[in-house]
């Protein structure tokens, strides 16, 4: 059973950025990738007043893309999504994976949002913690960019099962 702790957990992640991720997804063109599919998608924080933003996880192959996602308006209840920046993400192994921002912090970057590239690891205690990150991303809300950031100083948690 404890072998299997890892990919629950890694499920049970998806659970809130799904419900983020189809107000996330909303109203947009398709991705400019023919090929690709739409693996998670999640909100981001923006500027008060300012728009929304969202980023979206394509699988295009063997490889990741990171969309980057503006609001322009909606469409009856649904938001409608521009794209404004993307990284195209090569993993090093069928194991890292996308650490969405929910979960990912940057202790030189405090406060942004992070996404990173790497693995999940149980611990004794039965959370779960990034290892072996490989690269990270903020996003940087004045640029309107996802800018790649040092490794070192990224953490990614998740708290154990109940």
């Amino acid at each position: 059973m404890s072998r299997y702790l890892p990919a629950i957990a890694a499920l049970l992640t998806l659970i809130p950025a799904a419900g983020h991720a189809s107000e996330a997804r909303g109203k947009s063109a398709p991705p400019s990738h023919k090929g690709c599919v739409e693996v998670s998608g999640t909100a981001l924080p923006g500027a008060a007043g300012g728009p929304a933003y969202g980023a979206a996880e394509l699988k295009c192959g063997a490889k990741l893309s990171l969309v980057l996602r503006r609001q322009t308006g909606r469409n009856g209840n649904l938001p409608v999504w521009a794209d404004v920046d993307q990284v195209t993400i090569t993993r090093p192994s069928p194991r890292h994976e996308l650490l969405q921002p929910v979960y990912c912090s940057s202790s030189r970057f405090p406060g942004d949002a992070v996404f990173a590239l790497g693995r999940m690891a149980e611990q004794p205690d039965g959370t779960h913690r990034s290892e072996n990150v490989v690269k990270a991303w903020r996003f940087d809300i004045k640029r309107e960019r996802l800018a790649s950031i040092p490794v070192d100083g990224v953490l990614c948690e998740l708290d154990a099962v109940d």
